[in-house]
C-alpha cells in the first residue's frame, strides 16, 4: 500500500449531521491506522518474499530445475553472491553476525580484506575493499572512517549435495542480517550441473513463463536472457529488465550437456568445478 493511496478523499456533504465530530474522529483513526500499517510493511519489506528476495527466487528455481538436472537440483552446484557498498560500522556488524573475524584490519588505512567462514553446509567468503587507496585517508579520525565507503562482495557456495532447506536457511540468514544492518546489497545466484538432455533449458523457460530479451550462440555455448514475472530479482540490460539467464554448453565428447542458470544473470565461470 502506498502512502499516496492513503490521501483522504473529500466526503460529500449530507443533509443530516447529527454527530459530525464522531465521524471525523473515526475517519482520522482509520487513516492513522492505515498509515502506521503502510510504514510498518515498508520497513519490513512487505512480506517474506520481499524481505528475502533471493531466498524466494532460489526456492522457485530449485523447483523449476529439479527435473532438468541429472540427479535433480540437489546434484547441481549452487553459488550465491551479494555486492554493494557500505560504511565501516555496517560492514563490521554484518561480518560479526555472519561469523567472520576481521582481525581489526578494517579501516586501518585502506587496502583489501579477504576472509572466509565455513560450516558443513556451506562456505562463505567476504571480500572488502576500501574505495580509497592505502594511506590516502586525509582525515584519520573515527568520524571520517565511519563515512568512508567500502566495496563489499559476499559469496556463499553450498556444499555438494546440500539439502534444499539447508541452503534456504543459509540464504535467509544472510538476507536477514543484510536487512538488519541496513545494507543495500544486490543479490544473485548461479547454478550449474549436467542436464538430463536436450531441451532442459527450454523447459525451465516454459515453467518461468519467461520472455526472451537477448541471445548469444558461438556454436559451443548457447546463452539466452529472459524476464520472468515469477522472479523477484531483476537488473537493467539496455532498455530491458532481465532476471533469468540460461546457458547450455556441449561437452564436446558426446556426454551430457551442461546447464547453467543465473538469476538475475550468470556470474563466474560457466564450467563445472572439477570433482
Amino acid at each position: 500500500m502506498s502512502l499516496k493511496s492513503l490521501e483522504p478523499v473529500p466526503i460529500r456533504k449530507t443533509k443530516h449531521k447529527r454527530f459530525p465530530q464522531l465521524g471525523i474522529v473515526a475517519a482520522l483513526v482509520i487513516l492513522i491506522a492505515a498509515i502506521v500499517w503502510a510504514l510498518t510493511a515498508g520497513r519490513n519489506g512487505g512480506g517474506t518474499g520481499e524481505q528475502r528476495p533471493l531466498k524466494a527466487d532460489f526456492e522457485t528455481v530449485w523447483a523449476w530445475a529439479d527435473a532438468e538436472y541429472a540427479g535433480g537440483s540437489q546434484s547441481a552446484e549452487w553459488a550465491f553472491r551479494w555486492d554493494g557498498a557500505a560504511g565501516v560500522k555496517a560492514v563490521r556488524a554484518l561480518a560479526a553476525d555472519l561469523g567472520f573475524n576481521l582481525s581489526g584490519k578494517l579501516a586501518e588505512g585502506g587496502g583489501t580484506i579477504d576472509v572466509v567462514a565455513s560450516n558443513p553446509e556451506y562456505e562463505m567468503t567476504l571480500w572488502i575493499r576500501s574505495r580509497q587507496p592505502s594511506g590516502a585517508i586525509a582525515d584519520p579520525t573515527e568520524a571520517a572512517k565511519d563515512k568512508e565507503l567500502y566495496d563489499i562482495v559476499l559469496l556463499l557456495n553450498a556444499a555438494e549435495h546440500s539439502r534444499k532447506q539447508a541452503v534456504a536457511n543459509a540464504i535467509a540468514k544472510v538476507e536477514d542480517e543484510v536487512s538488519r544492518t541496513g545494507l543495500d546489497l544486490r543479490g544473485g545466484m548461479t547454478v550449474k550441473g549436467l542436464s538430463t538432455g536436450e531441451g532442459a533449458g527450454s523447459r525451465i523457460v516454459k515453467a518461468a513463463g519467461a520472455s526472451e530479451t537477448e541471445a548469444y550462440d558461438d556454436g559451443h555455448t548457447s546463452s539466452l536472457t529472459y524476464f520472468s514475472a515469477k522472479l523477484g530479482s531483476k537488473v537493467q540490460s539496455g532498455s530491458n529488465s532481465v532476471n533469468l539467464q540460461i546457458a547450455e554448453s556441449s561437452s564436446g565428447t558426446g556426454g551430457a550437456p551442461q546447464l547453467i542458470v543465473g538469476v538475475p544473470l550468470i556470474t563466474g565461470d560457466y564450467a563445472l568445478q572439477d570433482p
